[in-house]
Parts: structure tokens; C-alpha cells; sequence
């Protein structure tokens, strides 16, 4: 994580000499205070949504100056003081302003926003771009600004260098997050699980959002309807997609789990009250929507604050999948407010900071996909375990009837598809009813452990031993015909007489008869287990404590159809 970090701050560093602004010094004057029709305050700001008065000293910057010109609300003049080939005035971040540019006396006005959909296309939009006819002065009115505007005067070849790195700064991010979430879509189409959903939701909703106070969203044919919307449009798709993060941290970090009490809180605060919000701010009534950004964002403060809380506590009580998201969020969320606090004092936004959200956005949604891979992986472990206790009989630690079965199931479809030969062998303890009833069927259990342990041990075939039921035990032998089978039975019934002769310091002599059948092509599980046991109770005919290989089973004898009275436990 260290070598991350130290990667994409050394990236972001770069991006400072690289986005240099060079352009002509401008000399900005007011030309008449705010009207009537133009308040004198404004909203600016994401989490006070502060007022600022373009009359204020700091953003009159009457004079001369090089660096980005603070304008607000009314009208300016504004007159380069040197000359540039080509020279475009551009007004940064414009939001919700509108802009109107008077290049020379009894010419015509034009007027342009972040939302018109016949912007020049030869320039991105993370400024509006009014060419020059020469080096006399301009003017320029704004109405609507809810932030401090930057102006520049810079050359066409200038602007373009700089418009090319942004666009290739904010498509690469773009990339990421459409790819991963997009391969995130894909997951919950097969698995049907919703923090799939939530996940990919909260990602593009977040791009979306960028995009649009970018307002690159307003050039793409597929979203250009969102400008319609205005900035109204952008504050609703801030609170959905503050909303769909909410609901992605309940699932993704199990909060309701870990945090119920703070789960609580955050669906009051990040999804029922926004929800109320959205619902108001969509009515007609009442039409003045100023209250709304102030509101919200509030909301927006507050409801990080508890999420943060709660992902902390959840993380401190062993919840993984918390410290992803808030690895992953923490970043996103800083670099946020940073920008928006520069926005909102009228300061220049440093380039590390303006192309820093989409490139920690993408980073995000990286961290966040490496979570789901790790909440996969920890459900798959989850799965797999309750699957093997399922299919493990909890006596002697081998598996159960129905886990046998199921592997002597693929056994038979692999010999019929691949012809491998493959044999069964069919083991019952002789005299076991005996073993328990002298010495109690805690002894008996033992006798059943250590059976298990000495075929186990001797011949690996852990996998592929179970337990039917009782003092009855099958062993799978993939690619052993007959005789290799009545070989290894024989090896069986010895390690058993051996192994188990004295339990727990008890003696008891336990042995084994053991019955082999070579699976046949027509056989299936069960007349393969069948016939593996009338060989078996053949040789326990034969006296205990022996192997008869069976063939098929209507080569039988009779009297091997049942077992003598007392043979077996």
C-alpha cells in the first residue's frame, strides 16, 4: 500500500509543472455595482455554502496581474496588457454561471454556460472559452455564479496543450471506473448478490457526478438531457450518489451486523433524509432552491462523519471488508473538500487537487473491487467448510454416506467417459456389537477413530474413505482393476489387525472383513456398493477377518446373501 501511495503522489506531483497556466497578464476593473436583479450575495461553498460579494476587496482585482482573476456576480472590464496570437479569455469552473462577453462596443453580445449543448467541441469544458478579437478590452457579465470565477487570457496553442492533458487526465480515470464497474455489473448479473449492484451504482454515479461539475457529461450525446436539469440536476446526482455509498458501506462492510446502532443512524441520515430532500427539491413550491445546497450539505458533512465512525469501529472489531472501504474512501472524500473549500474562498484550485478527484476516484473503485475479490474469496472459504462439514461424518473425521456417494458418483462417470478402472472395497468391523457391549460404546467410538486413521494414514485416501453408517466403511479405488484392489483390501485388512488390536490401552483385537468389487460398465453407485457388499458378507462367511472379491452379483452363492447370525455388530 506504502508503494501506492508514494506512486500516485509522485503522479499527482507532476501534474503541477505540467498544468502550468501561462498566458497574458489582464488588467480587471468593475464597470457598475450589483443591480437590483443581481443580489449582492451569492451561495459558494459545498458545506456552509458561504456568501460572497463580488463588491468585496479580494475579488474586485482591480490592477494588473499574471496569475487566474477572481470575478463574481456583475459587470467587468477586463483588458490584456500584452499581446498573444490567438488569444482565448477563459472563465474556470464556471458551475451555474452564465456568462455574457462584449468584445467591442455596438458589437453582439455572447453569451454562453457550463449547460449549452453548442459549445465550441474543439475545447473540453472545464472552462468557457471566449476567443479575442486583439488586445483591446472586453467585457464580461456574470449572473448566477455561485462560486468565484477564475478568468485567463491564454493563446489557442496554449490552451490546447493544456485542454489535452485534461482530457486525457479524466479519461483515463473515466476508463477505469467504467471498466471495473462495468466487470462488477457483470458478477452481480451471475450471482445475483446486491452489493454487486450497489457497488456499481455508487461508482458511476460518483463519475457522473464529476463529470458533470467538469461538464464533460453535457458534451456526451447520451447525457446531454442532464443539462436541462442545470445545477439542480448536479445536486441531485451529489445526493444519490451520496445516498448509494450509504447503502453500499451497509452491505459491503456487513454494518448492520457489526455497527447496529450506527447502521441505524446512517440509513436515517444518508438515505431517508436525502430522500425527503430530493422529494422537496423536486416539488414546484417552493421555486427559490437556494436552501437546498446548504441543507444537503450538511447532511452530506454529518453523514460522513458517522459512516466514518462507523467503519472505524467495525474495522476495530475484526471487520475486514471495513478497512477497504475506508482505505478506499477516506482519500476520495479528503480531496473532495479540499477542492470544494478552494471553490469556495475564491482560491485557484492547484491542478494536483482539480485532476486528483477523478484520479483518486478511479483509485477507489480499484480498492473497492480488490474487496468484493477478498468477500468472494472469504465467502467461497465459508462455503467450502460448511460444504465439507456437511459432507464429513463428525465420528471419525471421513466422509459421511452422502460425501462418499458423491465422489464414487464422479468415479463411475469418469471410468464410463475415460474407461480408468476403478474397484471398491467394502470394510466391516467383525464382532463390533461385541467391542460395545463388553467395554461401552465410547470404546466402540474409538475403535470406529482409529480404523479411520490407520486406512487413512497407510494409504492417503482420505479423500476418498467414508463411513456408510455403523461399523461400515467404503474405500474408492480410481484406476485399481480387481487384482490390485484384492491387493490393497489385503494391506487393509492387515494395517487394521494391527493397528487396532489394543485401543486406548484396552485390547480388542478389532479386524476387518473386506469385500471387493471391480466396477462394470453398466454399474451404477448403488449396484457397485452392492456388490461390494455380498463379497464382503462372503467373507465374513468364510470366518471374519478376511477379502473375497466379488464379481457379478448374480455370480453370488446363496448362502453369501446374508450374514451369519452375530457376525457383525
Amino acid at each position: 500500500m506504502k508503494l501506492g501511495w508514494g506512486s500516485i503522489l509522485l503522479w499527482l506531483g507532476m501534474l503541477q509543472p505540467a498544468l502550468a497556466w501561462e498566458g497574458a497578464a489582464v488588467r480587471v476593473d468593475r464597470i457598475q455595482p450589483l443591480t437590483a436583479a443581481q443580489p449582492a450575495s451569492q451561495n459558494a461553498g459545498l458545506f456552509s455554502e458561504r456568501r460572497f460579494d463580488a463588491s468585496e476587496k479580494r475579488l474586485l482585482n482591480t490592477g494588473v496581474s499574471k496569475e487566474p482573476t477572481v470575478i463574481g456576480n456583475g459587470e467587468w472590464r477586463i483588458e490584456p496588457t500584452q499581446s498573444l496570437p490567438e488569444p482565448l479569455l477563459l472563465i474556470h469552473h464556471p458551475y451555474s454561471a452564465r456568462i455574457t462577453v462584449l468584445t467591442a462596443p455596438g458589437g453582439r453580445p455572447v453569451t454562453r454556460s457550463l449547460f449549452d449543448a453548442d459549445l465550441d467541441p474543439q475545447y473540453s469544458r472545464h472552462a468557457l472559452v471566449f476567443p479575442l478579437p486583439g488586445d483591446g478590452p472586453v467585457y464580461v457579465k456574470v449572473e448566477g455564479a455561485r462560486y468565484p470565477l477564475h478568468i485567463t487570457v491564454q493563446s489557442r496553442a496554449a490552451h490546447a496543450a493544456d485542454d489535452l492533458i485534461h482530457i486525457r487526465i479524466l479519461m483515463c480515470a473515466v476508463g477505469m471506473v467504467v471498466g471495473v464497474s462495468l466487470a462488477v455489473l457483470l458478477f452481480w448479473a451471475m450471482l445475483r448478490d446486491r452489493v454487486y449492484l450497489l457497488y456499481a451504482a455508487s461508482m458511476l454515479l460518483q463519475l457522473l457526478f464529476v463529470l458533470c461539475s467538469y461538464g464533460e457529461a453535457y458534451a456526451v450525446p447520451v447525457l446531454r438531457w442532464l443539462a436541462i436539469l442545470g445545477a439542480p440536476g448536479i445536486w441531485t446526482i451529489a445526493t444519490l450518489s451520496s445516498m448509494s455509498v450509504v447503502a453500499l458501506w451497509l452491505d459491503y462492510a456487513g454494518l448492520r451486523r457489526q455497527v447496529p446502532r450506527l447502521a441505524v443512524a446512517m440509513r436515517s441520515l444518508g438515505l431517508y433524509l436525502p430522500g425527503v430532500l430530493l422529494l422537496l427539491l423536486a416539488l414546484p413550491w417552493p421555486r427559490n432552491q437556494e436552501w437546498f445546497p446548504d441543507v444537503a450539505n450538511g447532511v452530506f458533512l454529518l453523514t460522513n462523519v458517522v459512516a466514518l465512525a462507523a467503519l472505524g469501529v467495525a474495522w476495530r472489531r475484526g471487520s475486514r471488508h471495513a478497512a477497504y472501504a475506508m482505505i478506499a474512501w477516506i482519500p476520495l472524500l479528503v480531496i473532495t473538500t479540499w477542492r470544494a473549500l478552494q471553490l469556495s474562498r475564491g482560491a485557484q484550485v492547484i491542478d494536483w487537487v482539480q485532476y486528483g478527484l477523478p484520479l483518486v476516484l478511479a483509485f477507489t473503485a480499484v480498492v473497492l473491487a480488490l474487496g468484493l475479490a477478498d468477500r468472494m474469496l472469504t465467502f467461497r472459504r465459508e462455503r467450502d467448510s460448511a460444504k465439507e462439514h456437511a459432507e464429513r461424518d463428525a465420528l471419525t473425521g471421513v466422509l459421511n454416506r452422502g460425501g462418499i456417494e458423491y465422489r464414487l458418483d464422479w468415479a463411475v462417470l469418469e471410468k464410463r467417459r475415460e474407461g480408468i478402472a476403478l474397484s471398491l472395497l467394502f470394510i466391516d468391523l467383525d464382532f463390533f456389537k461385541k467391542i460395545n457391549d463388553r467395554h461401552g460404546h465410547a470404546l466402540g467410538d474409538a475403535c470406529l477413530r482409529a480404523v479411520a486413521r490407520a486406512v487413512s494414514e497407510e494409504f492417503q485416501y482420505g479423500d476418498q474413505l467414508g463411513r456408510l453408517g455403523g461399523e461400515e466403511f467404503v474405500l474408492v479405488l480410481a484406476g485399481a482393476d480387481a487384482e490390485a484392489a484384492r491387493q490393497i483390501a489385503e494391506r487393509v485388512r492387515i494395517k487394521i489387525e494391527r493397528s487396532c488390536a489394543v485401543v486406548e490401552h484396552i485390547p480388542v483385537g478389532v479386524t476387518a472383513s473386506i469385500g471387493v468389487a471391480e466396477c462394470l460398465p453398466e454399474d451404477s453407485v448403488a449396484s457397485l456398493i452392492a456388490r461390494a457388499d455380498q463379497a464382503m458378507y462372503a467373507a465374513k462367511r468364510a470366518g471374519g477377518n478376511q477379502v473375497a472379491t466379488q464379481g457379478l452379483l448374480h455370480d453370488v452363492p446363496s448362502y453369501a446373501a446374508e450374514a451369519p447370525e452375530g457376525a457383525s455388530g
